[in-house]
């Protein structure tokens, strides 16, 4: 039989003092967010449980909550994260993060029954579910809430997308930043995810067409959605004698590699080249990144609430709400 996981275990796994994890299990309030966040991943992942007194006022009428996601740590996850905490907080709710790293591992959380039973609700974020996904979760009579997903079977926060390239591409033509380009996520065959790229290029392409300039397709580019490969793919893009006046891409992130690879061949931003991000994460205001905003931090409150209500009220009528997207100008445009 495998030792049971102590508190010690758990300090380690969590990167912790132990009188950490111990103020953790008396009062979780006691600690920051983040640091309750792993220290509650550690437990569930040594399945460690509490002895004698420890977490008797914790774990009093508390209550879990799921959060499924593909790209944690990104950024716009941890913005959503941070408008959804307080909600559950106050309501005396655990969160449980659990990343979704191949389709198999997907199917196997959904089909779990331990998985379902020992949550309260579940919010998927940037899921996308295939039939058989579906069938299970709803029987599962799990309260869900999606993000990013406009799946009709759920309560569901969405962006605008499409919209989103569409203010991009008008900047660009206001401002007469042509000819530009689109850098795009190169992961579109992950299937069980969403792929908001696609509407924001259809939106921005469109929009570009309707005033008369056809966005080549030499000048719409794809990577991972990080920092170090936007800067490779764009500095690919320079050192071939390529040159454009702009370029919008799918998430700040991106920009930031963007802007790393002209400044190596010494371009001006905004003066030889603007840059537009997508998601306005939190570093993009002290960089002085223009992008474009779609309220990460209201989508994960606006979850939280939805979820919440459902759970309190245990009922499951199923709202969409659309959140707005708007541009945030500042120094690369």
């Amino acid at each position: 039989m495998s030792k049971r996981a102590t508190i010690y275990d758990v300090a380690k796994d969590s990167e912790v003092s132990i009188t950490t994890v111990s103020r953790y299990l008396n009062n979780s309030e006691s600690v920051k967010d983040e640091t309750g966040l792993r220290i509650s991943a550690s437990m569930e992942r040594l399945d460690y449980i509490p002895q004698g007194n420890a977490g008797t006022k914790a774990s009093q009428s508390v209550r879990r909550v799921g959060v499924l996601t593909p790209f944690f740590p990104a950024p716009s996850f941890v913005d959503r994260l941070r408008g959804m905490i307080p909600c559950f907080k106050e309501k005396n709710f655990e969160v449980i993060i659990y990343t979704i790293e191949s389709p198999e591992q997907l199917a196997e959380y959904l089909s779990s029954v331990p998985f379902t039973r020992r949550l309260d609700g579940l919010i998927l974020m940037s899921i996308h579910l295939n039939p058989e996904q579906n069938r299970i979760l709803q029987a599962s009579d799990l309260h869900v809430v999606m993000i990013e997903s406009d799946d009709e079977n759920y309560s569901r926060i969405l962006a605008d997308d499409q919209k989103g390239g569409q203010i991009a591409a008008e900047l660009f033509i206001k401002k007469n930043y042509l000819p530009c380009a689109f850098m795009g996520d190169e992961n579109q065959n992950i299937t069980y995810s969403c792929h908001p790229s696609e509407l924001r290029l259809k939106g921005y392409r469109e929009t570009l067409k309707k005033a008369g300039y056809n966005l080549p397709d030499s000048n719409i580019l794809e990577s991972n959605t990080t920092v170090e490969d936007s800067l490779r793919v764009f500095r690919q893009f320079l050192d071939a004698g390529n040159r454009v006046r702009a370029i919008f891409a799918m998430c700040d992130l991106q920009a930031v590699g963007i802007i790393k690879a002209a400044r190596e061949k010494n371009l001006r931003i905004p003066e030889d080249m603007a840059v537009l991000g997508f998601d306005d994460i939190e570093s993009a205001d002290w960089m002085g990144l223009s992008s474009i905003s779609q309220h990460l931090g209201d989508s994960g409150r606006i979850a939280a609430q939805l979820l919440l209500e459902m759970i309190t009220s245990n009922g499951n009528v199923i709202q969409k709400v659309n959140l707005q997207v708007g541009l945030v100008e500042r120094s690369t445009t």
